[in-house]
């Protein structure tokens, strides 16, 4: 409705001699304003927000939970080709869905060639050799003679 009265208001200073004649560049200054604000806006954000929502589309992959524009939430099982994936939503139930569905990825799997990137510390770095590294086995005392007997079966008189 704004719109409209800026133009009903331009287009009577073009005629407020009652010619024609007599064009002013300035005139059209409001309307160009008025299209840049409207790019910088509405237009632009819409466009990153669909390259953002097209990259993410691009980078499904298998074992990613995603959430569908229906409200679905289920993990990538396959990616099928360009334009569809199978969802696994539960337990040996999957569907089919065209990727563009996709609403937002919950979680990401790490792809099988990037390596982790968790920080080891130096005790984590050289694995323990042997099951008594975990564990502390006592080699004496009483706790030997507990591990080492062997529970006798109860009779049916006691």
């Amino acid at each position: 409705m704004k719109i409209l009265f800026i133009i009903l208001v331009l287009t009577q200073g073009l005629f407020a001699n009652g010619s024609i004649g007599g064009f002013d560049l300035m005139q059209l200054a409001p309307i160009a304003v008025v299209f840049v604000i409207f790019y910088f806006l509405i237009m632009r954000p819409q466009q990153k927000k669909a390259q953002a929502h097209q990259a993410m589309i691009k980078e499904l992959r298998k074992g990613d939970r995603v959430i569908t524009a229906g409200g679905i939430l289920g993990t990538v099982d396959k990616v099928i080709n360009d334009s569809e994936i199978s969802l696994e939503i539960a337990e040996g139930i999957k569907v089919r869905a065209i990727k563009s569905t996709v609403n937002n990825v919950v979680a990401k799997t790490q792809p099988a060639n990037e390596p982790s990137k968790q920080i080891k510390n130096d005790s984590e770095k050289t694995p323990p050799t042997t099951a008594a590294a975990h564990k502390k086995i006592p080699t004496k005392g009483p706790a030997v003679k507990l591990a080492t007997k062997k529970p006798t079966p109860k009779s049916k008189s006691e």
